[in-house]
């Protein structure tokens, strides 16, 4: 019992205290419902409930939709601080003149189905804060007409349209008795959300008088119509003289049918005969495309023959090369063979590799001339395999170069002295030689270098498929070294080697292989020692050997040059005593493996003065491309055949 009369005592102090207001307190109300037109501006209204402005008052205005609230316009005692919603630029205005009264209503503008929903007003001061919501719905309406739309079995089928109405109206067909009729009715929404109604119904004879069609809108409860008057008149009846109409009808049908059928078989005919002639044509048409297909297969025929026969020309000048040890990159590795040339294996804990990894060839290149005449030896060729590495370099570099290579000073291929085809990270280098070989279906894996002192010029070519990659100018006044280097590589190209193939025949694979016979390469005197190595003579034993690449054709004899043990068809061997006693530059002759401009050859009188062209000739008698080309430009001395053998043969000539 005591618990029950405390609890009732507070309760009454409770309903006492909420009787009491504070300071500064208020509310604010507003209508449950406003109803707008589409189209007009329509008054959100709140009413502070002291009927005076609070201190530093706080208005905003927000639009509740389902799972946000979305602001429409806010207040701010501060100038300049008021804010509309982004949805709400220009339409929404805040009633500033009723805040003496506390009236904080809002107006919108021109207002669009889109806009109704629930309003919130929130009034705010510095020590107190209400708020209110107000439900906004929109309605419009729109005029109704009525159109005939012609007899449709035995009534009138009428439409009636209407545009702009909100919200989704009811439409009812009605006669002057108050009967509905049975209509098909359709309501579509446009981007505004307004409703177009479209209604059908067809009215029978009996149903004369006034048809109405009402549209009504339950908001505004209002309704719009149109009325319509049909007299007995206008309906369609079933006349005797229908029956014979049809008949007649059906008559014409068969008429119009068989002038058709005429008609079109005397079009068959002529459109017959002008067919044969398209035909005929087309089949003259078709022989040319085919002749100008054969030509064409033979112009591409003849320009791979060109393309054979040049690089064959260059094959002939192929010489042996090997590497010099001394003059290579410390980090770099040279077979016995000296052959090949790859990068040591890094050691842990070690940076990367510094300076350019070069490694230059023995054999130096420089114009020769023969007993004073004028032709001499300036021309040679060699070929590298690269295989599917994607960072190398190689070609030829000067002396200068070439001692900065043996001093380990060469931190980067130089822009003077130096002329080479690389490729790095995927990209060939020159940027000329890249847009040639990316333009290719077939990568090159072997390199073919041709050094042309006469013309001052060096090209690389793609073995694999014997075109030419790039052609740069050189300088002929000095002597010139070939020179590898494998690059600075790093994972799976990391140690692949760079390999020069050995001279092989013309119908050697082009692949090369680093196992196969090693070329003769120039023997050491034994009487000049170098460093305590000593080059690999298996050929006749000499005093001293030096040699000099000279001008001399491969054989193409079905004898490789690769497997050729003895002297070498591309070198000379002197045994002149002056030679093996007089060390050059501190080395010994037996090292001396540099071309000379002023030796002669000792081996025979006979002098090698350039084959080459003869044996150009001789391959191109032989090949049956050339064969091909004779048969094609014999066609043209046929004459007197009339066969379509003999007629296809002169158009090929003509061609």
């Amino acid at each position: 019992m005591e618990r029950k009369a405390h609890a009732v005592s507070c309760l009454v102090c409770a309903i006492v205290l909420s009787a009491i207001p504070f300071a500064g307190s208020f509310e604010v109300t507003s209508s449950r419902t406003v109803t707008g037109i589409v189209g007009q501006d329509v008054v959100l209204p709140c009413q502070i409930s002291t009927g005076k402005q609070p201190d530093n008052m706080e208005v905003q205005w927000k639009k509740i939709i389902q799972a946000h609230i979305e602001v429409v316009y806010g207040y701010q005692p501060q100038p300049g601080q008021d804010g509309t919603g982004p949805m709400y630029q220009g339409r929404a205005v805040l009633l500033k003149d009723g805040f003496i009264s506390g009236n904080v209503s809002l107006r919108l503008k021109n207002v669009q189905p889109a806009d109704e929903g629930t309003y919130s007003c929130i009034v705010k001061s510095n020590a107190w804060s209400a708020d209110t919501t107000t439900e906004l719905q929109l309605a419009a309406d729109a005029p109704v007409s009525i159109a005939v739309l012609g007899p449709q079995d035995q009534g009138i089928r009428l439409a009636c349209r209407s545009a702009r109405w909100f919200p989704k109206p009811e439409l009812l067909w009605v006669t002057k008795k108050g009967q509905d009729l049975q209509a098909v009715t359709k309501m579509d929404q446009d981007r505004e959300l307004l409703f177009n109604v479209l209604s059908h119904v067809t009215v029978l004879g009996e149903e004369t008088g006034e048809i109405s069609c009402v549209i009504q809108n339950r908001l505004l409860k209002t309704e719009r119509k149109s009325i319509i008057l049909l007299s007995g008149d206008i309906f369609p009846h079933v006349s005797p003289w229908l029956t014979a109409f049809w008949v007649l009808f059906i008559i014409d049908l068969l008429v119009i049918g068989v002038c058709a059928y005429l008609g079109y078989t005397a079009k068959q005919k002529t459109s017959k005969k002008k067919r044969s002639e398209e035909e005929t044509f087309l089949v003259r048409d078709t022989e040319t495309k085919a002749l100008h297909s054969e030509c064409q297969e033979l112009r591409e025929k003849l320009d791979r023959a060109v393309t054979e026969l040049e690089f064959k020309r260059v094959w002939s000048y192929m010489v042996p090369i090997t590497l010099d040890p001394r003059y290579k990159h410390s980090e770099l590795i040279v077979t016995a063979d000296d052959r090949k040339v790859q990068q040591k294996p890094l050691s842990s804990g070690l940076g990367a590799t510094s300076g350019a990894l070069v490694a230059v060839g023995r054999e130096g290149f420089v114009v020769r001339r023969d007993h004073g005449a004028e032709g001499g030896v300036c021309r040679w060729y060699w070929e590298v395999e690269v295989g599917e590495s994607l960072d190398w370099t190689l070609g030829v570099l000067n002396e200068s170069v070439r001692e900065k290579v043996k001093d380990q000073e060469l931190e980067s291929f130089p822009k003077e002295g130096c002329w080479s085809l690389g490729r790095s990270e995927g990209r060939y280098q020159p940027n000329e030689a890249n847009n040639v070989i990316q333009s290719w279906t077939v990568k090159p894996t072997v390199i073919g270098v041709f050094l042309d002192l006469g013309q001052e010029t060096l090209s690389f070519y793609s073995v694999n498929s014997m075109a030419l990659i790039l052609e740069i100018p050189v300088e002929s006044s000095v002597r010139l070294f070939p020179f590898l280097s494998p690059g600075h590589s790093a994972g799976q190209d990391q140690r692949k080697p760079l390999s020069i193939c050995p001279l092989r025949d013309w119908d050697f694979s082009l692949t090369c292989t680093v196992s196969g016979p090693v070329p003769t390469a120039p023997a050491q005197s034994p009487l000049t020692p170098n460093n305590g190595k000593g080059a690999q003579n298996t050929g006749p034993s000499t005093s001293e050997k030096s040699t000099t690449l000279v001008q001399s054709p491969i054989p193409n004899n079905g004898k490789g040059a690769g497997s050729n043990t003895g002297p070498s068809t591309t070198e000379e061997i002197s045994t002149t005593p002056a030679q093996s006693s007089t060390p050059q530059n501190g080395e010994g002759a037996g090292n001396n493996t540099e071309p000379h401009t002023t030796e002669e050859p000792s081996t025979g009188s006979e002098q090698h003065s350039t084959p080459v062209d003869q044996d150009v000739k001789e391959n191109s008698s032989r090949s049956p491309v050339s064969k091909k080309t004779k048969k094609l430009f014999s066609l043209k001395k046929k004459k007197g055949d009339q066969t379509e053998q003999g007629k296809r043969n002169t158009k090929l000539s003509e061609v």
